[in-house]
């Protein structure tokens, strides 16, 4: 009866074993497979154009985003022909830039007044209101958009709020990326 019993629970032990090194191996492959899934998808997140006619105007166009690992869209923007880096921001009201690009861009100077009040994800500033001449992304281009310069240090990363999205015909998500259509 005990032989019986320690063979029926060897024969428990193998599959358990199994699943054991199952899980461990999972374990120490899973880092590396997921970073090297992360900067595909970081790569994938600059802008591509999709469709895009040879005679791309200001007129059309359709841009597709793939989010970053984060659910993010970020975006290579090309803001009075400088580009930039962008988040696009369904929760900014405006296109918000950082001092530092504003002023790489010629938008501000020291000196300037910054009387807009903002409210960021860091808490209460000032900005200053600027227009921006043109803003593209791909095969899209949105020309004369309000935009916010914030203070030096005050955001991280440039926003491309709804100044820019809501002269968009559409903009969506299909399957996990970014639809724009101009």
């Amino acid at each position: 009866m005990l032989v019986q019993a320690a063979r029926e629970s060897g024969a428990m032990l193998k599959p358990i074993l199994l699943l054991v090194g199952l899980v461990v191996a999972v374990a120490l492959l899973a880092p590396d497979y997921l970073s090297r899934l992360a900067e595909r998808r970081e790569t994938a997140a600059v802008a591509t154009p999709a469709e895009t006619p040879a005679h791309a105007n200001d007129h059309g166009g359709l841009v597709r985003l793939a989010a970053d690992r984060n659910g993010h869209y970020f975006t290579n923007v090309e803001i009075d022909n400088r580009n930039l880096n962008a988040l696009v921001d369904t929760g900014a009201s405006v296109v918000a830039l950082r001092y530092e690009d504003a002023r790489s861009l010629g938008l501000v100077f020291p000196g300037d007044k910054f009387d807009a009040r903002v409210r960021t994800a860091n808490g209460e500033g000032r900005a200053k209101r600027v227009q921006l001449r043109s803003v593209s992304i791909g095969a899209i281009t949105i020309h004369d958009v309000d935009a916010l310069v914030l203070e030096e240090g005050a955001i991280g990363v440039n926003l491309l709020g709804m100044s820019f999205l809501r002269k968009l015909s559409r903009f969506e998500v299909q399957r996990g990326e970014l639809v724009l259509e101009r």
